[in-house]
């Protein structure tokens, strides 16, 4: 882990939001959860000597697609209660791979700022939409780009679609298509085909 904040600078007390920006790539780790868990350990140590922890801390990221490199993602940790969002401080950083470099510009961009207060507020409120539920394989091919493991009942869904396992094929890039297959293939039941590449 990096260093924490010096002893005379004074962690930021809550309520406050951090906001991160990298590139997946440069995010340490094996998977998704791994990755993720990386960034949000990284904030707390830096700020609060501690790591990551639910309910004291909450989340949300963005564009975490850790099989793709060179793409710009996103990561956020709330502290704190707040009767207004507008005036609940935002600290923003870059993840260089090896430390966190300190962003304020990032706070003034008008698409993250809309962004923030629209899909992400500070206090949390109910949906006032419905979030469409993607078909399976769509689902699949997100958790894929992503870096997550696909539940056993998406696999056996796909087992019983092959018209899904072929649109799945058709858009995936082939290294994920492979990653999918072996997944499938060591996953399956003993009467099961394998699935071809």
């Amino acid at each position: 882990m990096e260093t924490t904040t010096s002893k005379t600078e004074r962690p930021p007390e809550p309520p406050v939001r951090i906001l991160v920006q990298t590139l997946t790539h440069l995010v340490p780790g094996n998977d998704s959860y791994e990755r993720t868990m990386s960034i949000l350990n990284r904030v707390c140590q830096y700020h609060w000597n501690c790591d990551f922890s639910v309910p004291r801390f909450r989340w949300a990221s963005h564009n975490g697609q850790f099989a793709l490199n060179n793409r710009r993602c996103f990561f956020l940790v709330d502290y704190g209660e707040s009767q207004n969002d507008d005036e609940v401080p935002v600290l923003c950083y870059e993840w260089t791979g090896e430390t966190l470099k300190p962003l304020p510009q990032l706070a003034t961009d008008p698409e993250i700022q809309a962004k923030l207060k629209e899909e992400v507020p500070f206090t949390w409120q109910p949906s006032k939409r419905e979030k469409p539920k993607l078909p399976i394989p769509k689902l699949i091919k997100s958790r894929l780009y992503c870096e997550e493991y696909i539940p056993i009942s998406e696999m056996d869904y796909m087992r019983e679609h092959p018209e899904d396992v072929k649109w799945l094929k058709d858009h995936l890039r082939p290294r994920l298509w492979t990653k999918f297959v072996a997944q499938m293939n060591a996953n399956k039941s003993s009467g099961d085909p394998d699935i071809e590449e």
